[in-house]
């Protein structure tokens, strides 16, 4: 700063929102290094770092903030111009909102919660498939930019991250990267659907210090399980997260690893908390009374599907929804029974029953269904099957009463 005669520090309005700036990113995590490393090469390449954090309609002393009831008005705005495939309208609401707000919660509130809307609105059959996928194209988007953004490592710890098999909804996973790099970590992203074999060839050529993994539905939380399974006897720390977890909790005692939490507030904590070697790594295996039945039911569903199909090829229905049906609770079948609990098909069923009502098809229809898939399973697998055919015939009296999902637009 300039001087005054008295020897007084005289800072301009440019330079207290220089020192704004910078304060902005130590609270994103950045060290104060990093931040005048950061200010220095957007200078350097011609960008003004102030004009990039707010709007341009805004005065320097402007006091707009995005309140919560704000941040929800702009991510109406946000929502409304993906539902209306408005690319420019949409990015131009994701500027405005980054320039007076902090990143993350931009990330978090605008973009993934308006993302969850969308989701919410395509399971009430309110939008499509195909604007669920548009504004999911512009959040990927837009996050893979700003990891790209993201200032060099500054810490030597390695952490992996990647969606277990089958697994497709990366925005979680793809979130968690950006915090952490953002926080000077050295992150490996791997993307969605990674085979367990090639996650576990990939941890032993990088020796992460921290692998994650992140599941957001019941098929992908028991791949999530088997991925985790091949480093029982690992050292490298292992630990998971997603929106399943939250809807079952107790999923969580069928993973024999770390859970980040319900937050990536928590996520954060959780793994500074492992890195620093302040949590242990034993686990205590819970014993699965299904793993006959597992391996019957695997060996045994394309026999299960062609006849099921046969069958409801003679009613008077929409086949196919009631065949996506049949895929489905067939998946979660499969899932249940790898991870040990029956009962973990229980919201699979009030969500189907529910996304089936909102195509048309009465609670009534899915119920015969659900007998005619329990007759063709005993068909099939034969005495076996008892467990499953009767947790089905015990709960398809209640189906009305199973307490739903919060429905966060994972199901797809």
């Amino acid at each position: 700063p300039e001087r005054s005669a008295g020897g007084q520090s005289l800072y301009s309005q440019h330079d207290i929102e220089v020192i704004k700036w910078l304060i902005s990113k130590q609270i994103e995590g950045l060290s104060i290094s990093r931040a005048v490393s950061l200010w220095n090469d957007l200078t350097e390449n011609g960008t003004d770092p102030l004009l990039e954090e707010r709007p341009t309609h805004l005065s320097q002393n402007s006091s707009i903030q995005l309140s919560e009831e704000n941040m929800e008005d702009v991510r109406n705005q946000w929502i409304s111009a993906c539902l209306a495939f408005d690319e420019k309208t949409a990015e131009q609401v994701i500027h405005r909102a980054f320039a007076i707000s902090p990143l993350e919660s931009v990330c978090k509130n605008i973009i993934l919660g308006g993302l969850r809307e969308i989701g919410k609105k395509w399971y009430a059959g309110t939008a499509t498939i195909q604007q669920e996928h548009f504004a999911s194209a512009l959040a990927h988007r837009r996050i893979h930019a700003l990891i790209a953004a993201s200032p060099p490592p500054s810490r030597t710890e390695t952490i992996l991250i990647g969606c277990p098999p089958k697994e497709e909804h990366t925005i979680p996973a793809l979130l968690i990267t950006l915090l952490l790099r953002r926080r000077g970590f050295n992150v490996v992203y791997l993307g969605a659907n990674v085979p367990d074999i090639q996650f576990k060839e990939t941890v032993e050529s990088i020796q992460p210090q921290l692998v994650i993994l992140s599941a957001q539905l019941l098929i992908t939380a028991a791949t999530l399980s088997e991925t985790v399974q091949l480093f029982a006897n690992r050292k490298v720390p292992i630990a998971y997260s997603g929106n399943i977890f939250q809807n079952t909790p107790a999923l969580k005692e069928r993973i024999n690893a770390h859970y980040l939490g319900d937050t990536f507030e928590d996520a954060l904590k959780m793994i500074n908390t492992i890195l620093k070697r302040e949590i242990g790594q034993s686990f205590e295996t819970q014993p699965n009374p299904f793993t006959r039945l597992s391996a019957s039911f695997t060996v045994s569903r394309p026999a299960i599907h062609a006849s099921l199909s046969k069958k409801l090829t003679t009613w008077d229905i929409p086949l196919k929804p009631m065949l996506e049906a049949n895929d489905y609770l067939s998946d979660n079948i499969a899932a249940a029974l790898t991870l040990g609990d029956l009962d973990f098909i229980s919201p699979e069923l009030h969500w189907v029953n529910i996304l089936l009502k909102n195509r048309n098809i009465k609670t009534s229809l899915l119920i015969n269904y659900l007998q005619t898939f329990i007759e063709t399973i005993t068909e099939t697998i034969g005495e076996g099957s008892a467990p499953l055919t009767g947790w089905f015939i015990e709960n398809i009296k209640n189906i009305g009463n199973i307490q739903p999902y919060n429905i966060e637009g994972t199901k797809k």
